[in-house]
């Protein structure tokens, strides 16, 4: 969820040095704060719910129309799959994680984990002290928890996976075979705790496993646009596919021509992401939203799935950077998603105890409100300045101590 100030001075210095070629790198790192800003608020949204649309009908439009308010309830509901919009959390944030450290040679352990875990680790903490006063806090924090306890074993594991990436497509098929077996004997030889709960059923340990191949895959995006892949001409594809293994390289070639192929479409390439993301949440409902016809299918089995789609996306958005207007305003916002993903649950519980205001409506609106004063407040006395400590911590050098005059 992270690693974007990294993503930003590489693209300043690119610009620098070769003008287009800084422009787009700029350009990919709007639409990633962009895209890291819609998937915080998706998961806002699918944990708020949507806008009370059937309300603001009744109160504001003629009765024959409270249908029609229904009914965008309804689609608004299937609309904000939070859970998917976590994997493409997971996809960016792989991406960002190699696109920043892929430019080291070697990777100094020290200030690779003080750094990660400083970016991460003090804003959660904080926010898990923030929580204890609040009644019902703690546990409205833990809906967001699973997945950064996945990030935290991701970024641990990140130096010994960075060491075989020339393997990436191998550990990645590999990985989702080892996770595809996992959910197998789980469903068919030990007690699944809910229908939905993944993490409840797997723990830290079965969900990371579960989702790591979307971070890899987010990782290979990023090896593919720095090592040349990308590149019309043929030198630089070709030294590319020579530094990773014969499987790896056919793999990264088949996402490259993938994402090449949907950036020529990308409105409906985003459609059909949405599409599928609400399919996700679909498919795992057992409301009357639901359509008969369609079979039930756990998240364990179509999230895992679900990041293939989003890397393609993801792959093809980046393949076509862009600064349009809205890219920059919304990219604008992507400084602080972590905190919005973070703090957001805490508006209800400060409403828990001020006392919500009357109505549906009201309450559905100072919710909202809250949630986003509260996740940029936080951003800016805790997130901000832990990302500049990171930062710091990752350029720190130790001094060679001076050898004493003879």
């Amino acid at each position: 969820m992270d690693g974007l100030s990294a993503v930003r001075s590489a693209g300043a210095r690119a610009e620098g040095n070769t003008g287009n070629t800084g422009s787009a790198a700029s350009g990919k790192s709007l639409k990633i704060d962009a895209i890291r800003f819609l998937a915080a608020t998706w998961v806002m949204l699918y944990h708020f719910g949507p806008p009370p649309f059937k309300e603001i009908f009744k109160a504001m439009l003629p009765p024959a129309l409270a249908p029609v308010g229904g009914a965008l309830w309804s689609g608004s509901v299937v609309l904000f799959a939070g859970p998917a919009a976590v994997i493409v959390f997971f996809v960016i944030s792989g991406y960002c994680i190699h696109h920043a450290w892929h430019r080291d040679a070697v990777l100094k352990p020290v200030n690779y984990f003080a750094s990660r875990y400083v970016r991460i680790g003090l804003p959660l903490a904080v926010a898990v002290l923030v929580c204890q006063p609040l009644p019902g806090a703690g546990n409205l924090l833990q809906s967001v928890l699973w997945s950064l306890y996945c990030e935290i074993v991701y970024y641990t594991l990140y130096p010994l996976l960075r060491s075989y990436f020339r393997y990436a497509g191998e550990m990645i098929v590999g990985i989702a075979l080892a996770g595809a077996a996992m959910v197998w004997y789980v469903h068919t030889h030990t007690h699944i705790v809910c229908e939905h709960c993944v993490y409840e059923t797997y723990g830290v340990a079965g969900t990371s496993l579960l989702y790591l191949p979307g971070w890899l895959l987010g990782c290979l995006v990023a090896e593919i646009q720095q090592t040349g892949l990308t590149r019309a001409g043929e030198r630089g594809a070709a030294s590319a596919r020579s530094s990773m293994s014969p499987f790896t390289a056919r793999f990264a070639g088949t996402l490259r021509v993938v994402a090449q192929a949907l950036s020529t479409q990308l409105v409906v390439t985003r459609i059909a992401v949405v599409t599928a993301a609400s399919l996700t949440f679909v498919l795992a409902s057992t409301s009357r939203i639901k359509p008969a016809f369609l079979p039930f299918i756990g998240p364990d089995i179509t999230l895992p799935v679900f990041q293939l789609v989003a890397t393609a996306w993801l792959a093809a958005e980046l393949a076509r950077p862009s600064r349009s207007r809205f890219w920059h305003r919304v990219g604008a916002l992507g400084a602080w998603s972590y905190s919005l993903y973070l703090c957001h649950k805490l508006a209800q519980a400060i409403l828990g105890v001020t006392g919500s205001p009357p109505g549906v409506v009201a309450a559905w609106f100072a919710t909202v409100v809250i949630a986003l004063a509260v996740s940029y407040a936080f951003y800016l006395a805790v997130e901000r300045p832990s990302h500049r400590l990171a930062h710091r911590l990752r350029k720190f050098a130790q001094r060679a101590p001076t050898r004493p005059a003879v």
